[in-house]
């Protein structure tokens, strides 16, 4: 495995975890089944590649930057354990799945392609061609699937073959892709907050259920019944309680005993803001207490911040200042 260290590290997503450089093929089938799945490669006429990955891992999902820089054909096994999706950012693929009856042309920024655990496919790249590269694991998808639904999911999710991601639920799901990607790109984001980056991992999830049409698509989409406000108040109560672990809105939901989306709308009607919103403030209101108590001087703002989940500064000060009429810079001050 090489990785060429003249490729400038803000040239590409991911640069700064860069593992694959190479023109040769078996090195590039290598590394990529180590990374993913096992699968054939080859390049049309038997000509070098100019493969290139950048990967970053956690349990909820695999995001990585591919590019093979030539004329390029994956064949892929039932993938079994994991769901792959490909967004494609520039350059078309062409990808196929049951035998050939599912095939979609994809194109840069128009739209990708999912592969799912049961059924073998196979992608062809154009030299032009590059990707957001994911693995999603059945285990967490399906059980952040079933948070969803408020119930257990007993079957594989079918994804259509393809998305839309240039309006919609497709568009909001690249959307949150590159907001992960920029985020572990800059210095200081979320690969130092590992609450922060559950989160928005979370939200990856989500936007990858609502964002492809699959076989659970319209009880996702159902409207619920009539919520109670008893929901919201075991909710507030167990926000209160674990507000230092991940709160995504699937776990809060199942803690409730209802969907998401009645969790939603309960806390829309009776709250007037989201679950989420919910806990950012009950997470800003402790960091305020941190800087407020005036102990622990030597601790930043910034560290504070991330103890409580937040990763991006910027977004912080904005939340706090909104709730709290000043900086938190100039709560410590008071202290």
């Amino acid at each position: 495995m090489r990785v060429d260290d003249s490729v400038p590290r803000s040239a590409a997503p991911l640069a700064r975890h860069a593992i694959m450089r190479t023109g040769d093929v078996d090195e590039a089938r290598h590394v990529v089944t180590e990374v993913y799945v096992p699968h054939e490669l080859d390049s049309l006429g038997g000509r070098p590649l100019d493969a290139r990955l950048n990967v970053v891992a956690s349990p909820k999902l695999t995001l990585g930057y591919l590019v093979y820089g030539a004329d390029a054909t994956l064949t892929l096994p039932p993938l079994l354990h994991c769901y792959h999706v490909n967004l494609t950012l520039t350059g078309t693929t062409t990808a196929t799945r049951r035998g050939g009856k599912d095939r979609v042309v994809t194109s840069g920024l128009h739209n990708g392609v999912v592969l799912l655990p049961s059924e073998d496919s196979t992608v062809s790249w154009t030299p032009e061609a590059t990707q957001y590269v994911m693995k999603f694991p059945r285990g967490p998808l399906e059980e952040h699937l079933g948070g969803l639904l408020g119930r257990p999911v007993a079957s594989t999710i079918d994804f259509d073959v393809t998305m839309d991601l240039t309006t919609g639920p497709g568009a909001r799901l690249l959307s949150a892709v590159r907001f992960l990607q920029s985020e572990i790109d800059r210095s200081g984001g979320l690969l130092d907050a590992p609450l922060a980056r559950e989160q928005v991992e979370s939200y990856v999830l989500t936007a990858l259920l609502l964002g492809v049409r699959n076989s659970y698509s319209d009880e996702l989409r159902q409207t619920p019944g009539r919520d109670q406000p008893a929901v919201v108040r075991r909710v507030m109560d167990f926000v209160e309680g674990h507000v230092d672990e991940e709160l995504s809105v699937s776990r809060l939901a199942r803690e409730a005993g209802v969907t998401a989306r009645t969790l939603q709308i309960s806390f829309a009607r009776h709250l007037d803001m989201s679950p989420s919103a919910y806990v950012r403030d009950v997470r800003l209101a402790r960091v305020r207490a941190d800087l407020e108590s005036g102990c622990s001087e030597d601790v930043s703002v910034t560290e504070r911040a991330a103890r409580w989940g937040f990763a991006n500064m910027g977004r912080f000060s904005h939340h706090y200042r909104r709730k709290y009429g000043e900086l938190p810079s100039a709560t410590l001050r008071h202290t």
